[in-house]
């Protein structure tokens, strides 16, 4: 609540809602665009139905992201903060099947780690580079990810990767 003086009296008045509606415009705005342009790289992203997802928060050529979530969709996250783009894992689709390609990310400020899909026009020589950046990830970075149930890829996933991203 913030107030402001009217007459002799003080009036209140309720901001609450403001950080939802200004999210909510700018994603409106994007929309609107066609894209948005990259915190990270300053890259214009292009949104549009050839990406093959129907949101997306990160950016095709650096991958780096943007904390938009708190739960996956909500667009809830106060922080807003670039998220940096980590390593690969593969979507669970229950034992014995190999899910999709999945990129994860932590926030560069409130070190939130998560999980989005690739997008079709995701720069595949970029996935590359970060699966080998993974491979030395800081045993502190792998603990975690273990602890919150997410399976780094590794050397022995590099053939899945491979066909995943470029075919048999």
């Amino acid at each position: 609540m913030a107030g402001f003086f009217v007459g002799k009296e003080v009036k209140m008045k309720n901001y609450g809602n403001y950080d939802e509606k200004r999210k909510e415009q700018q994603w409106k705005n994007e929309q609107n665009a066609g894209g948005f342009r990259c915190s990270h790289c300053k890259q214009w992203v292009i949104i549009n139905e050839f990406m093959g997802t129907a949101n997306r928060n990160h950016c095709n050529i650096c991958l780096w992201s943007k904390h938009v979530d708190e739960k996956k969709g909500d667009r809830k996250a106060q922080c807003q903060a670039g998220m940096k783009p980590i390593g690969l894992t593969f979507k669970h689709e229950g034992y014995g099947k190999q899910g999709e390609l999945m990129m994860i990310h932590i926030c560069s400020v409130c070190d939130k780690i998560s999980i989005n899909r690739i997008a079709g026009d995701d720069f595949t020589e970029k996935i590359m580079e970060i699966f080998e950046q993974s491979l030395v990830l800081y045993r502190e970075i792998k603990v975690r990810l273990i602890s919150e149930d997410i399976q780094l890829l590794d050397e022995s996933d590099r053939q899945e990767l491979h066909t995943q991203l470029f075919g048999k």
